[in-house]
């Protein structure tokens, strides 16, 4: 690979704050509550979404692209070295030098929001949840089109409780990049094992799975459970016809 086309490759990275594993799903044993006929209602491949990780198998490529301005481009090019060196560190586990150089990075190009994201990555990896959200939100000011910082602020939120705020995000983050498979993912472990809304669920591990080079066996288990468990999706209800203006007495202002 060329030294312009690796340049390329980590421009993208931080124009869109992302490391590329950048994903998640489930830490705590979740109480997915009970169905109508008072027995748990819990899927047997529960504790393989609670250990999945960051679906390391996941083979899907695309990179979701991330909208900027020129300025920021301009940026990013100047950064581009120590951004480098910084995210060379934070590989090589070194996350608290990471952080500092990613800090001043932060400091000096405000108008990059990939420092931020990786920022709010460390602190996610060092369980810092409340100064991995303010991160993220930082980054979302600076450019609120990151879908990376939508996916992980939805992974922050997730595990601080707050599921509904979680699911928007991970929702914003499909809704800016269809193809991001690993945001798909995480929003159906939230829509199964914390908001058990199942239809939910099975359309994004669908989703997910459809963006892969080669089908996952093991989702493939997990949406032939969900089929099995989901309830029929609910008939909307029939549209009441108007009124025919010519049976119609009344007078119409």
């Amino acid at each position: 690979m060329s030294t312009s086309s690796i340049d390329r490759r980590l421009i993208t990275i931080i124009l869109s704050g992302a490391l590329l594993g950048l994903a998640g799903c489930a830490s705590k044993q979740i109480d997915t509550g009970l169905d109508s006929s008072g027995e748990k209602h819990v899927s047997k491949y529960a504790a393989e979404r609670e250990a999945a990780g960051d679906v390391n198998e996941s083979d899907a490529v695309h990179i979701p692209p991330v909208p900027h301005s020129p300025a920021a481009e301009a940026a990013a090019q100047k950064a581009l070295p120590e951004y480098a060196r910084a995210l060379q560190t934070m590989r090589a586990g070194q996350l608290d030098q990471a952080l500092v150089m990613l800090q001043s990075l932060g400091e000096r190009y405000p108008q990059l929001s990939g420092p931020f994201v990786n920022q709010g990555r460390i602190y996610w990896q060092q369980k810092k949840f409340k100064e991995a959200q303010a991160a993220l939100e930082k980054a979302l000011q600076v450019n609120d089109r990151n879908p990376y910082a939508h996916n992980l602020l939805g992974m922050v939120l997730r595990e601080e409780g707050e599921f509904d705020k979680a699911l928007t995000h991970y929702q914003t983050a499909v809704q800016l990049d269809p193809k991001y498979a690993r945001a798909h993912f995480n929003l159906g472990v939230l829509a199964e094992l914390y908001m058990q809304d199942l239809n939910l669920a099975l359309n994004h591990f669908r989703a997910y799975q459809a963006l892969q080079k080669e089908p996952d066996s093991t989702v493939k288990n997990w949406i032939v459970d969900l089929e099995r468990r989901a309830p029929a999706p609910t008939a909307a209800p029939a549209a009441i016809a108007a009124p025919d203006a010519a049976n119609n007495n009344q007078e119409v202002n």
